[in-house]
């Protein structure tokens, strides 16, 4: 740190002592908490700064990177993301290119690359264990195929390229560019078997892309076969299991860092304008944070200042996310901050904090609007979101209350509080009953599942987590 920034933030820190004091924090849920600073910039203009903390290693607790109605170049307005996947608290995300959604760095979900790019940006990531990452991540992606050798990937859900190889997963949730193809279905042990072209993305696999020379390196490779995806990241960045580009650095072990025109930001974002920045402390919490500006109530901070904030809030590394009129806090069902927009920003991606047991079918995760509940060993999950995504049809008797789920030649009754259903008219018992919590009708997992045909296991690996099978495209067993 130079002098000169060192006096600046010696007298920053002097200023913050006559600066108004914090609101009293107010719990959102276990070891989530947000308050509001009022404090004045650098100019001596007036500041309105939001505040989430989020404890990282609270069970079941996520700080998720989401994009836009789940799809690659597709925007969404915040509150719309944190009300569809049961949030309890969200903020905007990464940069997004404005014309197209699509993210600029690096996405990560679920320990899975969804969009890797050649431009280099900071990246924050969480491990499996709620530990915190953040530097310039560049991953590496291959094909391995017995026989052919390793194929090198230019990047994953990219738009065409003139010559190379591109990887596509559902996220993409469009039309497969042309180009030579292979299909890529997950197999055993992190493999894929190579399967015949389909109409879309193997639910939980790849399309595979190449053009140019790299076209004629699928040709080796045949229908039946099996190949690896090997994503190779530093060893200290192993365990990962969501990661987003932001841009700049701001803080690093306790200290301010000025990256922003070494990482390509310049012109009107250096200026004095609202921003949101994503920091950790050395207790390892995790600090959220939003400041308005561009309206009298709030300026807004240039970069520079966003940093010494930080600091000042706790953060010994942080990275600034996306500013602008996409900054905003979302908490309990409303936005909390003040967009300069005026309105909501749709947004390419966001950050949102979920707290409650993962539940994946065919790969995808389903978002829940009340969270899984166990009771005497059995999960019990909203029938409403279950079943459609088990492809049922549902009825409900609000008399009787009772439930009719219909999927091929198969049917459910569950009714309120009863441990007794019937499966195509046939009595059988049940551990755990249906029952209706906050508003919404639970039923329990593994039996409708697996009556529907699907094969459910829960998993503790990375924490627990349920998975449905087979949903799509037949038996998981296949």
């Amino acid at each position: 740190m130079t002098v000169r920034r060192y006096l600046v933030y010696v007298c920053l820190c002097l200023s913050l002592l006559w600066a108004l004091p914090a609101l009293a924090a107010e719990q959102v849920a276990p070891g989530v908490r947000h308050w509001q600073v009022q404090r004045t910039n650098w100019e001596g203009k007036p500041l309105n700064i939001f505040v989430l903390e989020v404890d990282p290693k609270q069970k079941f607790t996520e700080i998720r990177p989401v994009l836009g109605n789940d799809v690659i170049g597709q925007k969404e307005t915040l509150s719309s993301m944190a009300q569809r996947t049961g949030a309890v608290a969200a903020i905007n995300g990464g940069f997004f290119d404005t014309a197209t959604g699509v993210p600029v760095g690096n996405l990560f979900i679920d320990g899975r690359a969804e969009y890797i790019s050649d431009i280099l940006r900071t990246t924050f990531a969480f491990t499996y264990g709620g530990e915190f990452k953040i530097g310039y991540l560049v991953p590496r992606v291959k094909i391995e195929a017995a026989g052919v050798g390793d194929l090198p990937v230019k990047g994953i859900n990219l738009n065409p390229v003139s010559d190379g190889l591109v990887l596509y997963t559902q996220a993409w949730g469009k039309s497969i560019p042309g180009g030579a193809q292979l299909a890529l279905k997950p197999d055993a042990d992190d493999t894929y078997k190579v399967v015949e072209g389909s109409s879309g993305v193997p639910a939980g696999g790849y399309v595979l892309v190449g053009w140019g020379s790299a076209a004629s390196q699928l040709m080796g490779i045949r229908t039946g076969s099996t190949v690896k995806v090997v994503t190779s990241l530093p060893a200290d960045w192993s365990n990962l299991r969501h990661g987003l580009s932001g841009s700049p650095i701001l803080v690093e072990n306790g200290l301010p860092v000025d990256q922003a025109v070494n990482e390509g930001l310049w012109g009107s974002v250096l200026k004095v304008a609202p921003r949101t920045a994503l920091g950790v402390t050395a207790q390892g919490k995790v600090l959220l944070v939003v400041i308005d500006g561009r309206q009298e109530q709030s300026a807004g901070v240039t970069l520079e200042e966003l940093s010494y904030i930080m600091i000042d809030l706790g953060a010994v590394r942080a990275v600034a996310l996306d500013g602008g009129g996409s900054s905003e806090i979302w908490v309990k069902g409303q936005i909390l901050n003040s967009p300069s927009d005026k309105k909501e920003r749709p947004l390419g991606n966001g950050l949102m904090i979920i707290q409650q047991m993962p539940v994946y079918v065919d790969g995808q995760r389903l978002y829940l609007d009340v969270a899984p509940v166990i009771e005497q060993g059995r999960t019990l999950v909203p029938m409403r979101k279950i079943f459609e995504r088990l492809g049922a049809e549902i009825s409900w008797d609000e008399v009787s209350k009772t439930v009719v789920a219909s999927k091929g030649e198969q049917t459910i009754e569950l009714t309120i509080g009863n441990a007794t259903c019937l499966v195509n008219g046939k009595q059988v018992k049940l551990d755990v009953p249906a029952k209706i919590i906050a508003g919404r009708t639970l039923v329990p997992l593994r039996f409708v599942g697996e009556t529907l045909g699907a094969k459910v296991n829960y998993v503790t690996t990375n924490g627990p987590a349920v998975y449905i099978e087979g949903v799509q495209g037949g038996s998981a067993d296949e």
